[in-house]
């Protein structure tokens, strides 16, 4: 999780899906159905992307050239990664697009020359592989080889790449459309470049956590989020931001947080009254 740079591989490099457990739906990756199916956790994932393009080259070496001339080409970066191979758009007064074959020239690896793009097939190799291997994975999952399911996750998407490229200047960007590929650019140029190396707990710190004897999964996540804690905290705060969705999807399970936090002991974390599904923590190390 605190690896940025392999975040932002586990969304650009072609998928590898491979059950080890027919209970497990890690082999899914940095998704979760409720992501898949609500949309939700995107806010991260184009904040890394953005960061990934802007400031690495594709071995994941820092650019050396200036991140701020490059604002539109992220955008269209965003664009590719989110093209459908059609058109869904009802408004043409928009002037908005649902695909970008386009720009495959440009992102080859994010965006075929039909317009499919690296979300799409993801959605179709995943939706294959369950339907070829139901027998060895969880029934959770027998929902995405439904040509229904895949066909409504498509048309929710399709509305909201619509939203996506709302302008933040534009009357319609309202706190109903708090996510655009604007407001994902803009972080990305404040966050900076990736992470591209991995927080490691000391001794100390794990001594800490594995002292209060909790259960395996309970200690999984007080892990995480202790890391998690230190590569995002700032000089100036105490607090972080915790990206729940996200967090969950890289344990494995989308209900990790809800499952466990409750059982985390008395003591090590403190937390604001979540806000907007925004949660700021502190973690006590």
């Amino acid at each position: 999780m605190t690896n940025e740079w392999l975040e932002f591989k586990a969304y650009t490099d072609t998928p590898v899906f491979v059950a080890d457990s027919k209970q497990s739906t890690a082999f899914i990756g940095r998704f979760t159905v409720r992501m898949i199916k609500q949309n939700k956790g995107f806010n991260r994932i184009f904040t890394i992307l953005a960061r990934g393009y802007l400031f690495h080259n594709s071995d994941g070496t820092l650019r050396t050239d200036d991140p701020y001339e490059r604002i539109d080409r992220a955008r269209e970066f965003l664009c590719a990664w989110c093209s459908l191979p059609y058109e869904a758009v009802t408004n043409k007064a928009l002037k908005f697009h649902t695909s970008f074959p386009e720009l495959h020239t440009e992102f080859p690896d994010i965006v075929d020359k039909n317009g499919a793009g690296w979300y799409y097939r993801y959605l179709h190799s995943l939706s294959a592989y369950i339907r070829k291997n139901k027998d060895d994975i969880t029934k959770k999952l027998h929902c995405f080889a439904e040509k229904k399911t895949l066909k409504a996750i498509e048309d929710k998407w399709s509305r909201k790449l619509i939203q996506f490229q709302y302008s933040v200047y534009n009357d319609r960007s309202s706190a109903d459309f708090p996510l655009l590929f604007d407001t994902a650019i803009a972080d990305a140029l404040v966050l900076g470049p990736l992470r591209t190396e991995a927080v490691v707990l000391s001794n100390e710190t794990l001594d800490k956590i594995r002292a209060y004897n909790t259960d395996a999964k309970t200690e999984r996540l007080m892990i995480t989020l202790a890391e998690y804690y230190i590569a995002n905290k700032e000089p100036d705060s105490d607090w972080v931001i915790i990206p729940r969705t996200n967090i969950s999807a890289y344990l494995g399970s989308a209900t990790y947080m809800e499952s466990y936090e409750s059982k985390m002991p008395e003591g090590f974390m403190d937390k604001k009254p979540e806000m907007g599904g925004v949660s700021a923590v502190k973690i006590n190390l």
